[in-house]
């Protein structure tokens, strides 16, 4: 007999319940009246708090359409109070998809958004008058503020139908019962919980609402009597746990959403969690970010007066020492220190506080540089979701722990076991202490709760679930509390904690170390201009020049804006890409203007003797590089000292190049090379060390198929090749051009159907072993990944990789899954592979994403993915890098000199810095002190070296907010330490 399936038609008790419920939900306003003088205009926001108007004002009804994709509307209304509303507490409602801020009398009164769509009257009425003055900033952008919603994403779209404003009385006896209802059958619904439990509850709830009738709303209260009476009070069903409870709203500065649209979403978060906190007075909220408070107080005084006096009573409670949230992998040292200077010393200075914690929900790993830069910027607690609800293949083994960096510094850390944007629901908690991996060690677990991205963050709902959650022995024990009572109680001085010693690395999104190649060379290349204009500004003040203080500072925050982690990455709409691209060019001819050109000697604007080769800028130039005409020479400049510098000599008789059937055979004096037609190497024979370096393919490039799915920008699959698409050769290598120190070889490529075309240069050198290879592609693909590959003669089983300040070794076997998730990683400047006797280092100047190989290294170049922004990476570009072979280990072959070097051209000026002798220290940064009194000098120990060094004057030791600690005239640095030192300025200017 065959199976038939039996399908129950009549419905179950729980969709009885769950009817129910909805029925109460949407009869929670009492008596609602229309507010129909309402008039709208229409605007597109075209820069922080400017509009362009597309409309005069015009009436608004109930029924017209409003709002248009990324549009800005203003609303303004009358009403009187009717009578029946007097004496009674008065709702202002609207519902919308649409982000507003709603002032009531000429004052703040709330915000509305897809998450909550009513605001309190009473406290916003004048005395004596029924009058009531609306106004409304309203806006809306194509795609809702928070998906994770239901509600929020039932009410969507880039036109909307007007619902109408009314004011209204609520049914507080029935929003009470939709609370607890809420709540409940939340538990109900949840596999997080018992069954006997969830199977108790179904039958209390139905008899509960058994007991409402649902035309008059009669019972309502005999209701709430029962399920407090047998519900709550029941202790039969138990559970264990412990979870604190803190109150969050992630802010993306950029994302799907320009920058200027978040000083409205920002100031509209705050409004939101001031009001929660004027209801409910045991609220508290934890915000981020000191560029959002510095956004609040230009654009929003009368809320950041208020926002204090909040600060002050501890309910509002401001975290994350960084200036924004940026990205943690991609930012060179120097410019996370920057982070956490400008933003600890905004909280001082507008708060007169030092928050002690970085703050960082959202971002895509952390470098192993981060626990020294934050010990000594006053941080002592870091708090970073991602390692522990993102990654795509090993379940981040701690939550709250000890993270040791690279120069031994231990921070405090938690990694919450869930995401940062929940909405306080039990299952949320339950599911959070069941995933927490320290119960034994670790104290409490961090739950946060709160909508967020695009701001919005606790809505009245939530507060109210909390309030009865210590009502329920099914639950775990939670506690509301502030983000610093979370980590100092469960962290602090806690031994038993578990250590974490690397790299904190995101099995996911490894995408955006490569995603908009542009931004990633505006970055390196602004980093660099910014060091060069600080350390000339102080040469200079020796000249009687005055330091331009405020407009370096402007420089370097606008710097750090577009390194937040949603911009620099890569990962937002094509917008914030023209927003940012408008913001490099502009800053490089700000720093460029402080630079200046002037001079007839070239300034090594390194601490560090030049070795290599420099290209050199000139209109007489033979050779074009990255489009600019100049010429390849040595500089051979002493350490800050300025040089004269002029094309080398001699014929291109240097070199010979023999044509082969598959490319071209060039021999040097350092160097026989085997060529393939389409720039791939397929010998390389080193005469110096008398060995071959190529093992495979070797400067070859692929094409992969790049398909990550939902995360586009974002992603790179670890089975990127397995579909992989073959480049033409339209114009094999040829000798392009030479003269008596270099020979440039070029051949042309195309993608398949010549979507793309790419040309490869190749440039050797008379008297340097760098190899230099340079891209011009003009980009047309869609879903395509391309790499450069490097496998090389070499038996080593790690890869070396820069981290900006030392330097980290990635095992490159996979013989766990951990070696196997990073097969594509974040470097700076350059890595290596290397054997004892030598190897090979790649050095590049604006390339982040490589891949760990068997045999090497691949360097990742371009990206082309869709979303979301559909012409990511489009269009022409124009980069190189550098291949060293090499006697020794990268550290004695000196590989990171050479690669700033690389990465820092000598610039023309007639300066120089006598005396000032650092040894083998690389000096980071030189600066004027934020408060003027002191010339700062930021060392960095980057080979893994001890030692002690005499200094050339006795200065203040300083941590890197630039509070002094100390003084000394001798050094005693361990390896990668960051070491900062302060000389007065009257001493400096007098003669030191």
């Amino acid at each position: 007999m065959a199976f038939v399936e039996v399908i129950r038609r009549s419905m179950r008790p729980e969709e009885w319940t769950d009817l129910r419920y909805s029925w109460i939900k949407r009869s929670l306003i009492k008596t609602k009246y229309e507010i129909t003088d309402l008039k709208i205009r229409d605007a597109f926001q075209t820069g922080e708090n400017e509009y362009t108007y597309t409309s005069d004002y015009r009436p608004l009804r109930t029924g017209d359409m409003y709002f248009s994709p990324d549009g800005t509307v203003f609303i303004q209304g009358h009403a009187l109070i009717p009578e029946e509303l007097k004496g009674k507490e008065i709702w202002f409602t609207l519902h919308t998809a649409a982000e507003m801020i709603v002032k009531i009398n000429g004052r703040y009164a709330g915000g509305i958004d897809p998450n909550r769509d009513r605001i309190l009257v009473n406290p916003w009425l004048d005395e004596n008058s029924s009058e009531l003055f609306i106004e409304i900033e309203g806006y809306n952008r194509s795609k809702p503020d928070d998906e994770r919603n239901p509600d929020a994403i039932a009410s969507r779209g880039c036109r909307q139908i007007f619902e109408g404003a009314y004011l209204a009385e609520i049914n507080q006896p029935l929003l009470s019962l939709f609370y607890d209802l809420t709540i409940l059958l939340d538990i109900a619904k949840s596999s997080h919980f018992d069954e006997d439990y969830r199977v108790f509850l179904n039958r209390k709830l139905n008899h509960a609402l058994n007991l409402v009738d649902f035309d008059t709303w009669e019972g309502v209260e005999t209701a709430l009597s029962y399920i407090e009476t047998h519900i709550y009070q029941n202790t039969d069903f138990c559970s264990s746990g412990n979870v604190a409870l803190v109150g969050h709203s992630h802010l993306d500065i950029a994302y799907y959403w320009r920058r200027i649209h978040v000083v409205h979403k920002n100031a509209r978060t705050i409004l939101i969690q001031m009001r929660l906190m004027d209801q409910y007075p045991d609220f508290k909220y934890a915000h981020t970010q000191p560029y959002t408070y510095e956004l609040l107080a230009e654009y929003y005084p009368e809320l950041f007066k208020e926002l204090k006096e909040k600060i002050h009573s501890g309910q509002f409670e401001p975290v994350g020492a960084m200036y924004v949230e940026p990205d943690c992998n991609i930012p060179a040292a120097e410019s996370l220190i920057r982070q956490c200077l400008y933003g600890q010393l905004y909280y001082r200075e507008a708060f007169g506080i030092t928050v002690d914690n970085a703050w960082l929900p959202d971002v895509f790993g952390n470098s192993w540089i981060l626990p020294q830069i934050l010990k000594k910027s006053g941080v002592d607690y870091f708090v970073s979701n991602k390692m522990s609800t993102w990654n795509d293949t090993n379940r981040f083994p701690h939550n709250n722990f000890l993270w040791k960096g690279i120069d031994g510094t231990r921070i405090y850390a938690c990694v919450p076991p869930t995401h940062f944007i929940t909405w306080n629901m039990p299952s949320q908690i339950q599911e959070n202490w069941d995933a927490y991996q320290d119960k034994e060690t670790g104290g409490q677990t961090l739950s946060m709760f709160g909508y967020g991205d695009g701001g919005s963050g606790v809505t009245e709902e939530m507060v109210e679930l909390m309030h009865r959650f210590d009502k329920l022995s099914i639950m775990p024990k939670t506690e509301h509390m502030r983000a610093d009572e979370f980590l100092h109680r469960n962290l602090k001085e806690n031994n038993p904690l578990e250590t974490w010693d690397g790299e904190l690395y995101l099995e996911m999104h490894r995408g955006t170390f490569t995603t908009k190649a542009v931004l990633k060379d505006y970055n390196r290349r602004l980093e660099t201009k910014m060091r060069a204009a600080e350390l000339l500004c102080v040469l200079r003040m020796k000249k009687g020049k005055e330091y331009p203080a405020k407009e370096l500072r402007s420089c370097y925050k606008k710097l750090l804006l577009n390194q937040f982690h949603d911009i620099l990455p890569g990962s937002h709409i094509q917008p914030v890409f023209c927003d940012a691209i408008q913001d490099y060019e502009a800053l490089e001819q700000r720093l460029d203007a402080v630079i200046g050109s002037a001079g007839s000697l070239f300034f090594n604007t390194l601490n560090k003797k030049r070795r290599e080769l420099s290209f050199i800028p000139s209109a007489d130039g033979a050779f074009r590089r990255r489009n600019v005409k100049g010429y390849f020479t040595h500089t051979y400049a002493d350490p800050l000292s300025p040089v004269r510098i002029s094309p080398c000599s001699g014929k291109a008789d240097w070199f010979t190049v023999s044509p082969q059937d598959n490319g071209l055979t060039v021999n040097t004096p350092l160097y026989e090379i085997h060529f393939q037609t389409d720039g791939s190497i397929s010998s390389l024979y080193d005469k110096s060390l008398n060995r071959e370096w190529v093992k495979g393919g070797f400067n070859k490039l692929h094409l992969y198929q790049d398909t990550p799915g939902m995360y586009d920008a974002w992603d790179i699959l670890p089975n990127y090749k397995d579909v992989e698409y073959s480049f033409t050769v339209e114009y094999p290598l040829h000798l392009q051009n030479a003269d008596g120190e270099t020979a440039e070889f070029a051949c042309i490529l195309s993608t398949p159907g010549k979507k793309s075309s790419w040309t490869v240069m190749v440039r050797l050198f008379l008297s340097s072993p760098v190899i230099e290879v340079e891209h011009i592609v003009d980009w047309n693909e869609k879903h395509r990944l391309a790499k450069a590959e490097f496998s090389c003669n070499v038996l080593s089983r790690e890869l070396v990789c820069d981290t900006s300040a030392g330097y980290i070794k990635r095992e490159t076997h996979t013989n766990t899954s951990w070696q196997k998730a990073r097969f594509e990683v974040c470097h700076h400047k350059w890595c290596d592979f290397s054997e004892e006797s030598g190897g090979i280092a790649l050095i590049n100047e604006n390339k982040y994403g490589v891949g760990i190989e068997e045999n090497g290294m691949s360097l990742s170049l371009l990206r082309a993915n869709i979303r979301p922004d559909i012409q990511s990476d489009i269009g022409h570009h124009d980069f190189c890098y550098a291949i060293l072979p090499h006697k020794g280990s990268a550290v004695s072959a000196g590989v990171n000199d050479r690669a700033l070097e690389y990465n820092h051209p000598v610039i023309q000026a007639d300066e120089e810095a006598p005396g000032w002798d650092f040894g083998e220290l690389y000096l980071q940064a030189v600066k004027l002190s934020e408060d003027g009194r002191y010339v700062i000098f930021r060392l960095s120990e980057q080979d893994g070296r001890r030692g002690t060094l005499k200094l050339p004057w006795t200065m203040t030791v300083m941590n890197l907010l630039e509070d002094a600690e100390g003084e000394t005239d001798t050094l005693c640095y361990t390896p990668f330490e960051l070491i900062t030192l302060g000389l007065p300025v009257k001493d400096y200017l007098g003669g030191k």
